[in-house]
């Protein structure tokens, strides 16, 4: 199992895309594994034959832990038992006609030879096969005596009684992937911290004029579509500079105030969320964070983001305008201990110096870890924000 990232511990193995006894090309891909942020497709590290499979589908395993061998053309592999440390994992089921058939015909066998040793009537094992019971799983009526056909009326009447389960309604999903790591990770992030979440509707009129003079010419010159959530970031990564206690971490007993700046953009994917890192963004100019927005939503998008490229962020936004939302709360990713939520842009009647205009409006949250900074100090960089959209 390799180590694609510094904070990985443990991966799923999710697919092989070699089968064993194929040829492993040195380079090439040679199975997916999912770890606890993305999905990512493994390199062979040798050429040579797939010749032992030592890690179906669906195992989990820490890192180092061997999945696979490759040797040469006739080589002789041992079994997996016979190999220290190879991972004590159920083989797949399997799945062609003549193993199905196989396993069927020795379940059949294991259940007449367990249905012979047991003491029953001939009338008791006649009158079960006539109600479909097997005999094997009737009580006696007294430990030791053989059932009878009585045991075998009262089982089946019993058996009956039970009302069936009630019929699935609609289609099932699997609760695995990337929804079952978003979804445990989410759970986590609300059972360890102490998380409140403050809003407040801003005036954008500065954020939408500085997006129409700034966009053309942006596209037309870097070929990125300038938008609302790289200007965010934009603006975001600078004023957290002047508010640290917003752009920190907890590690262990001390509050960690990070100097630099790395954002998080939470992406949506069909089976879950993923949060991309832009590093330096207080540092960078604009064009560079669309470029690395762009970038990394499209990798996310195709499932090839390395672990690196999920890790690392200080603060996150999340931007949910997009899909007509007004106003949500969103969860902290840990460990950090902010996070913004971006809600649509909306053209509202707003008083200004005494007079009613019409002026662009957008709801704006942050959610914030209570233990590590208070209200205010969140308060202040909400105001402080909404003062650099207006």
């Amino acid at each position: 199992m390799p180590k694609l990232g510094m904070a990985m511990k443990k991966g799923t193995l999710k697919r092989w895309l070699v089968a064993e006894g194929g040829t492993a090309e040195q380079g090439k891909p040679l199975l997916e594994i999912m770890t606890e942020k993305i999905n990512a497709v493994v390199e062979s590290p040798g050429s040579g034959v797939l010749g032992r499979v030592l890690a179906p589908p669906g195992t989990e395993l820490p890192v180092g832990a061997l999945l696979a061998l490759i040797g040469g053309p006739g080589d002789s592999f041992p079994r997996a038992e016979e190999l220290s440390g190879a991972p004590a994992a159920a083989p797949p089921a399997p799945t062609s006609s003549g193993a199905g058939a196989a396993s069927s015909a020795a379940g059949v066998e294991s259940s007449a030879a367990g249905a012979s040793e047991v003491l029953a009537s001939p009338a008791a094992r006649r009158l079960a096969r006539e109600l479909g019971v097997e005999v094997a799983l009737v009580p006696p009526s007294a430990p030791g005596k053989r059932i009878t056909t009585d045991d075998v009326e009262a089982f089946a009447a019993a058996r009956a009684a039970v009302p069936p389960a009630p019929a699935a309604m609609g289609r099932s999903i699997p609760f695995a992937g990337i929804r079952k790591v978003v979804a445990e990770r989410l759970h986590e992030s609300l059972q360890s911290m102490a998380q409140v979440t403050i809003s407040r509707e801003a005036d954008v009129t500065g954020l939408i004029a500085l997006r129409e003079r700034l966009g053309p010419g942006f596209e037309a010159g870097s070929g990125i579509h300038l938008t609302y959530t790289d200007l965010l970031v934009e603006v975001v990564a600078r004023l957290l500079t002047e508010h640290p206690q917003l752009n920190a971490t907890l590690d262990g007993e001390e509050i960690l105030l990070s100097e630099e700046v790395h954002i998080g953009v939470a992406v949506a994917l069909e089976d879950g969320l993923i949060v991309p890192v832009i590093r330096m963004a207080h540092c960078r100019p604009l064009r560079e964070i669309a470029h690395d927005r762009a970038e990394l939503a499209t990798k996310a998008q195709n499932g090839t983001l390395s672990l690196d490229e999920v890790e690392g962020g200080t603060f996150t936004i999340s931007n949910l305008g997009a899909f007509g939302a007004d106003s949500f709360t969103p969860i902290v990713n840990p460990p950090q201990c902010a996070i913004l939520g971006v809600g649509r842009i909306v053209d509202k009647p707003v008083v200004v110096d005494g007079e009613v205009q019409v002026r662009p409006t957008m709801w704006l949250s942050i959610t914030f870890d209570h233990r590590l900074v208070d209200g205010a100090p969140a308060a202040r960089f909400l105001q402080a924000l909404a003062d650099r959209l207006a």
